[in-house]
């Protein structure tokens, strides 16, 4: 990840207000696909820590609104990487946020690699990276437009059922906190040998359609 930090919002150490020219570092980070803005004295010992990170806070939100396409960052495809698979499919998985009104991007997440592919390349559409490690998902947060998140159970068993299981409850927890919508189109990144095996597929579909086969063949619950 690439942390923007050092004087960021230096004169609010002590001084209630930020210059112009701070507003303006921040908010060209943010154009330009930064994975994060840090603070560091302005909260470690400054006079107003609370007003400097709500400053940052309200500055980054204000410049997410306002991106601009000229500015996305277009990434090489590179083809004989040995991410070649992990590579290709989250940049379909990107295309399809554009291309097939795609609201988010889903993917469990055992090392964090397939996560950081799909940051690299700046899509528009929240990647949900839902980990395996509480460790993980704290160091998932620094990247790219990743919202990632610990849930127990990690596929336990490596077959099919237990795997799919993992990911329909974390289909279910995005709808119960209002991430995502029943009708929302989601695009998953998935594996099929586990851990080691890498990401192998691709699949798109509405999230009510996972719910219901769900029901459908009452797979059996791995989370716990």
């Amino acid at each position: 990840p690439v942390i923007v930090a050092t004087q960021m919002l230096h004169s609010m150490i002590h001084n209630p207000r930020p210059t112009r020219a701070e507003i303006t570092d921040i908010a060209n980070a943010i154009y330009y696909r930064t994975d994060a803005v840090m603070l560091s004295g302005e909260t470690a010992y400054g006079k107003y820590p609370v007003e400097a990170v709500r400053t940052m806070t309200k500055t980054a939100y204000e410049a997410e609104k306002t991106k601009l396409a000229e500015n996305d960052i277009r990434v090489p495809y590179v083809q004989y990487d040995d991410r070649e698979v992990t590579e290709f499919l989250a940049k379909q998985a990107v295309k399809a946020t554009m291309r097939m009104n795609v609201k988010a991007i889903v993917t469990d997440s055992h090392t964090g690699r397939t996560a950081r592919v799909l940051a690299a390349f700046r899509g528009k559409s929240t990647v949900y990276a839902i980990a395996t490690s509480e460790r993980l998902a704290r160091e998932l947060a620094l990247s790219y437009g990743v919202w990632a998140e610990y849930q127990q159970g990690k596929g336990d068993g490596n077959t099919k059922e237990s795997r799919r299981a993992y990911f329909v409850e974390a289909i279910k927890r995005l709808l119960e906190r209002g991430l995502i919508e029943r009708k929302d189109r989601v695009a998953y990144l998935g594996g099929s040998f586990g851990e080691v095996g890498g990401t192998t597929y691709l699949e798109i579909i509405e999230a009510w359609r996972i719910l219901e086969a769900k029901e459908r063949y009452n797979l059996p619950d791995y989370t716990q």
